[in-house]
């Protein structure tokens, strides 16, 4: 019977293909690789800070499942003789996309431990929103950051209030699915993003700008979208969450002509997961087929019928907060009126899909509305969608982005700054306090009821919703010295009031001394609190946490994790109230990410294509930047030049200067200076 099944769905398959010599078709297993039951994380590429975020929600028996187990290579090798082309992995689905002529796919069903064979899902094109009416003004917050233009499209969504709090996305990761982010090592406003990982799913390599013979604008949107969140150029843009971590996949082929598959979306979506994402941004929708495929009705937007939405709940299970675009008019599942549905993945449960405003608050009519085809309401929330600030080309800048594809990453950049300030947060905790404190507009009849289909609970406030689960502290302290001392000045803001005799800074002077209690007191600023130390006379500088305690009993520690975890008490070089991460006041070598890594098995079976190298300079210098083996040796020059100042990235593939590739081994990464030589240790796995 199961044969016959088989057969039938192949002759439906074979059937599409009138029209295509090939077709792309995903081939489900019946089982995994015995062998990797019992593999350890490590080896399965799941990174420690994966792990961490998966416990939040997750029980320790569940923490890694059998949804980590890439495909059999056993059975990918018994389909690639058939001839077929290999084309993706999907852990979560324990299939592979294949790309394959009608002969291929009959020898592919008739192998036994195929489970079934569908078509991958080929989606028309989003075309992007004109706008053509900007509503703009410049604004300053009381933090010294001048926002320029994009002053409105954070003041709205109460970011602004959040980064008074000193409170920038610090310590978060956020993954970016796009068609590509063009000029993000060189734009003034991209270049100093800390970037962990990068991959290009549709070129297959590591860089995730355009590409030789891609379409023109291949890589300006993932870019315009990245500069929402991560962006910073002061006096002109300025990201919701600019001091995050960023992994970035390019997924979408932009071209009137060529079509995104929806292989690149998912596999990107599992890579980002593994790497330990705790937001994924997605300005992404897609509703329907490309002819001569079949288009999604309504009733199938369910949340559980495309794999692009089942493949977001499961991200939602591992404890990723997906924030989704609700997708634009015309472009969608057609209701009995004609106009447009709501489009995969928005359409899934536990993730927070976004609709669109203008710059007043007012629903954007391109913005797609629910319910979704199980009735749900959609979307969770809404902001900015029209005239937004975003970066534009190799250096300028565009007033007009505009879309839902604008409005998503506003929001997402406002996840980021909740799990910021409260990084034991679990996705579904902070979906709710996005949602519970999201503004009402007054719209007449669209508005009469809440939540509501137009604009789900309402435009997102993100300083109620950092507030929505307690107390919440600046992302670090900021240290003035002067003469033989140091103030150290914190940022608490709460809710409920704050007990007076509760604020508290501890502090050691060497890291295995004790720690001197010193209270902290109120200053200047709105929910500033400030204190007196000793400066360090030995070159050591303190470490510290601080503590405070509210009316209703609630005690919280900062750093999270304290005193298991603490602040390095180094006076900030520059006043600006910024993290100093942006500007450093000497050069920093970072371990590389991921460590260890292997670029063999490439990213559809599970290795990591290439290892993110950065440092941090605090002028631009002259410096080396070299991979060596354990006898010294130099193994690979990454980069011999001048630094640009703050963030500098790099990869290495693990291949040597020659161009062959590396052995597997330790391997030690070292930068020189003009005042030091930096190095770490590295594992590289063939």
């Amino acid at each position: 019977m199961r044969l016959l099944c088989l057969l039938t769905l192949t002759f439906v398959v074979l059937s599409s293909l009138v029209h295509a010599q090939t077709e792309r078709v995903w081939v489900q297993f019946q089982d995994h690789d015995a062998t990797m039951l019992n593999a350890s994380p490590q080896s399965l590429g799941i990174s420690q800070r994966a792990l961490f975020r998966r416990a939040k929600v997750l029980p320790p028996h569940q923490v890694v499942d059998a949804l980590d187990i890439p495909p059999s290579p056993q059975y990918i090798e018994a389909l690639r003789s058939t001839g077929a082309i290999i084309r993706a992995a999907s852990r979560w689905f324990n299939a592979v996309s294949v790309e394959a002529t009608p002969e291929q796919l009959l020898a592919c069903s008739l192998l036994p431990f195929i489970q079934s064979i569908q078509p991958v899902a080929v989606f028309k094109k989003q075309r992007p929103v004109v706008d053509s009416a900007p509503l703009l003004q410049k604004g300053t917050s009381t933090a010294p950051l001048d926002y320029g233009t994009s002053f409105t499209q954070l003041n709205n969504i109460k970011v602004v209030d959040v980064h008074n709090l000193g409170i920038y996305g610090s310590g978060v990761i956020i993954g970016m699915l796009d068609d590509g982010f063009n000029y993000h090592r060189t734009h003034p406003a991209l270049k100093n993003i800390k970037v962990l990982g990068e991959y290009d799913f549709v070129q297959r390599d590591s860089n995730t700008s355009i590409a030789p013979g891609e379409y023109a604008v291949q890589g300006s949107h993932g870019a315009a979208t990245l500069s929402e969140i991560g962006g910073f150029a002061n006096g002109t843009l300025v990201g919701a969450a600019f001091d995050a971590s960023f992994i970035l996949g390019k997924t979408e082929i932009d071209s009137v002509e060529i079509l995104l598959e929806e292989d690149n979306y998912i596999e990107g979506l599992e890579w980002m997961e593994r790497l330990g994402a705790d937001v994924v941004s997605s300005s992404l929708g897609y509703g329907q087929y490309d002819p001569p495929g079949p288009t999604y009705t309504l009733q199938q937007m369910d949340g559980q019928t495309t794999k692009i939405s089942k493949a977001a709940a499961i991200a939602a299970r591992k404890g990723v907060l997906l924030v989704t675009a609700m997708g634009n008019q015309p472009f969608g599942p057609r209701r009995p009126d004609g106009t447009a549905a709501v489009n995969a993945p928005a359409d899934a449960d536990s993730i927070v899909s976004v609709g669109a405003t203008n710059s007043n608050g007012i629903w954007a009519s391109f913005s797609i509305t629910g319910p979704t085809g199980d009735g749900r309401i959609k979307p969770e929330v809404v902001a900015q969608g029209v005239s937004v600030t975003a970066v534009s080309g190799q250096s300028g800048y565009t007033t007009g982005f505009a879309g839902t594809s604008a409005s998503t990453p506003l929001v997402a950049g406002a996840a980021a700054l909740v799990f910021s300030a409260h990084p034991e947060l679990t996705p579904l905790q902070v979906r709710k306090a996005l949602m519970q404190t999201a503004q009402r507009i007054n719209d007449g009849g669209r508005t009469a009821t809440w939540p509501n289909n137009f604009y789900g609970y309402g435009m997102i406030n993100a300083l109620e919703a950092v507030l929505y689960h307690g107390m919440a502290f600046s992302n670090r302290p900021f240290v003035l010295q002067s003469g033989n001392q140091l103030t150290i000045s914190v940022s608490i803001a709460s809710k409920t009031p704050l007990v007076g005799d509760s604020l508290f800074l501890y502090y050691r002077s060497t890291p295995s001394g004790p720690f001197v209690r010193v209270r902290i007191n109120p200053a200047s600023r709105p929910n500033s609190y400030s204190a007196t130390i000793p400066a360090p006379t030995g070159g050591v500088f303190p470490q510290a946490y601080f503590s405070a305690r509210d009316n209703s009993g609630n005690v919280r520690t900062s750093p999270y994790n304290a005193p298991d975890s603490l602040f390095v008490l180094q006076p900030d070089s520059i006043q600006t109230g910024v993290p100093s991460t942006l500007i450093p006041d000497r050069f920093i070598l970072h371990p590389n990410y991921p460590n260890p890594f292997s670029a063999g098995g490439g990213s559809a079976f599970g290795g990591n294509p290439a290892t993110v190298i950065r440092f941090d300079a605090p002028t631009a210098e002259d410096v080396e930047l070299g991979v060596y083996n354990v006898l010294g040796q130099r193994v690979k020059t990454l980069f011999v030049g001048t630094s640009i100042t703050g963030a500098n990235r790099f990869t290495w593939d693990g291949s040597a200067d020659g161009g062959t590739p590396a052995a597997t081994g330790v391997y030690l990464l070292r930068l020189k200076t003009p005042t030091a030589v930096l190095s770490k240790r590295m594992v590289y796995l063939r």
